[in-house]
Formats: C-alpha cells, sequence, structure tokens
C-alpha cells in the first residue's frame, strides 16, 4: 500500500474529502448562494409558489362568507382575530378550473404594496428555502393568464412551480 492510497491510514480526510467530491460533483452546493423562502402550493393540478416574504400567516379556513357584488375573483371575506381579510380565488383569477368545493380551505394572508388579502389555495405542499439561483425565467409556452402574474419557476419533487408576485396580483384587482 503507497500513502496515496485512499484505505491507507495516512490517506488523510482531506483527500478523502476531494476523492468524495470528485466522484460526486452534483452534490456540491454553493452555501454562499442566496435563498429565498417560497411556499409552494397546488391549484387545480398545476404546482405553483409565492415568496414566503410576502406571507403573514397560513391559516385553515372552514367558512368563508360571501359578500354579493363583489368580483368573480373575490370569493368572499373571513374574520381573523377581529380583521375582516377579502379572500382571493386565484383559480378565477389566472383562469383555471375551479376547485371542488372543500370542507377546509387553506388561505395564505399575505400582503404586498399596502394591500392585503387572502389567497384560497387547495393545499400547502411546502414552505422551502430556495438557492436565488434555482429559479429560472418562465417558458415561453406559459399562458398569458397566468405569464402576467409569475416572476419565475423552479423544480420541486420532479414538479414545475411557478412562481408568482404577489405585488402583481395584487396590482390587477385594484385596477378592477
Amino acid at each position: 500500500m503507497t500513502n496515496t492510497d485512499s484505505q491507507s491510514p495516512e490517506y488523510g480526510k482531506c483527500e478523502q474529502m476531494l476523492d468524495y467530491i470528485k466522484r460526486n460533483p452534483q452534490q456540491i452546493v454553493d452555501v454562499e448562494e442566496a435563498q429565498v423562502q417560497v411556499i409552494i402550493f397546488r391549484l387545480a393540478d398545476s404546482w405553483f409558489g409565492i415568496y414566503g416574504s410576502a406571507a403573514k400567516e397560513v391559516l385553515t379556513v372552514e367558512k368563508i362568507t360571501s359578500v354579493p357584488g363583489s368580483p368573480d375573483f373575490i370569493v368572499g371575506i373571513i374574520n381573523v382575530r377581529g380583521d375582516i381579510e377579502s379572500i382571493i380565488d386565484l383559480n378565477c383569477l389566472l383562469r383555471l378550473p375551479a376547485e371542488q368545493h372543500r370542507q377546509k380551505w387553506r388561505v395564505i394572508i399575505a400582503q404586498s404594496g399596502g394591500v392585503r388579502s387572502g389567497i384560497r389555495v387547495a393545499a400547502i405542499e411546502d414552505v422551502i428555502d430556495i438557492p436565488v439561483g434555482e429559479i429560472r425565467a418562465t417558458i415561453s409556452t406559459l399562458g398569458d393568464n397566468i405569464k402576467n402574474f409569475a416572476v419565475g419557476e423552479t423544480l420541486y419533487q420532479d414538479k414545475v412551480v411557478t412562481l408568482l408576485d404577489v405585488g402583481k396580483i395584487y396590482a390587477m384587482i385594484a385596477v378592477d
């Protein structure tokens, strides 16, 4: 056995780590890269996400009170510890198929540009930190109904997740 043999007791830990990195280059992670928190959720059969910095809390809601005369994308209001919050139906706003009625909805209370509202989603899948470098531009074939609100895409468990900009959503609502 020589001193460079990886089985040799003289073969140092640094050399072993370098050998491992050379054999597994895809596992190298840049620990200095900035990360963003993303809340991943489902609407219809699609996966979406919003930046965690826009979210204030996530609730499970059983009853949403409808408001007559409100736009189609406002499904109603809820009472959150004495504050009345409007609830946006992203399926309607993004022109996705309507969700079946559920006993309990998940609602993300989000804020952007001085506007605060709830966003109704089918299910919250995860809250994760994503390296900024893993967010890429949306595909060119993404429909305008979603592209207008998208800021990028990322992969999560082999699924494409379209990242939505809460500020763009709220800006569109303020115009209507």
